[in-house]
């Protein structure tokens, strides 16, 4: 089966796959967008891994959407943890166990709850959903990474230390991969280090970078995933594994672009984005 073929026939029914999913999970506009970037490029990560599992016992329909609801569901959990009904929620039964998990751990409201949880007891009427609100434990936030410079005043002199000594390994770490990146990036094709610093360095997503650069969409994807790998080939030559970079990128106690940006704000990528088009198009 060539999947690389399956995927590209059917990426307009995976796009209506994905917006059904954050749809209906709450998910709306850049985040949106986001995912829906993260999700396809699942789908090709490892030469097509998951879409290679791909048997015919279902619709091609069918196995996307349960594939895009799995990858939601583990994003979630990486990023607030496993979710567990309270007590209070179980003796409510199921209808108190969805109405946690949307008011809870997906800080919706309960306007937003009410029709999934009439759908399970249409006799619920919203007065009857607030009092089971109510009665719902109150949750501690996950903990989640801070910018030490805003928490310094916080920490004794001890831990100031130790942070400071912390800091600036991750400065000389990012430095040097920083620097890795730059090289790496500067023998490439100016095409290509456009790509990447649109998608990284101003947040864009494929189909924006496809508009600007007028490159077809569809094998753009594969493409990224593509330019990916040589990225990490090349970090992991110099010693670096990317799953480091990504934590840099969360523990930084200053800004890091990595060279994606190259010195530039993004007000200064997007006034020269069409001269950067254009050179683009000289240089094919």
């Amino acid at each position: 089966m060539d999947c690389a073929a399956l995927f590209e026939s059917n990426l307009a029914l995976i796009d209506r796959v994905i917006t059904g999913v954050c749809r209906r999970a709450g998910i709306r506009d850049a985040d949106a967008e986001d995912f829906a970037s993260a999700a396809k490029l699942a789908l090709m990560e490892n030469d097509y891994e998951v879409l290679r599992s791909f048997a015919g016992r279902s619709s091609f329909s069918t196995f996307v959407t349960v594939i895009v609801q799995r990858f939601l569901a583990d994003e979630q959990t990486r990023r607030i943890g496993r979710w567990h009904p309270s007590r209070e929620a179980e003796r409510l039964g199921e209808a108190g166990i969805v109405l946690e998990r949307i008011l809870r751990r997906e800080h919706r409201t309960i306007d937003e709850a009410l029709p999934f949880v009439k759908a399970i007891d249409p006799t619920l009427t919203r007065e009857r959903v607030v009092e089971m609100e109510a009665l719902l434990p109150l949750r501690n936030p996950r903990p989640r990474a801070v910018d030490l410079a805003l928490a310094e005043e916080h920490l004794e002199a001890g831990d100031r230390a130790d942070e400071r000594a912390m800091a600036s390994h991750i400065e000389r770490m990012s430095d040097r991969t920083g620097h890795i990146i730059r090289e790496t990036l500067s023998a490439w094709p100016l095409e290509e280090r456009m790509i990447i610093r649109f998608h990284f360095g101003l947040s864009m997503t494929i189909a924006d970078i496809s508009g600007l650069l007028r490159l077809p969409q569809r094998p753009l994807y594969r493409r990224m995933e593509s330019l990916l790998l040589r990225l990490r080939r090349a970090l992991a030559g110099e010693g670096i594994d990317a799953r480091d970079v990504a934590d840099l990128i969360g523990s930084a106690t200053r800004e890091m672009d990595f060279g994606l940006t190259n010195g530039k704000s993004e007000a200064d990528w997007r006034t020269n984005s069409l001269e950067a088009t254009r050179t683009v198009e000289e240089t094919r």
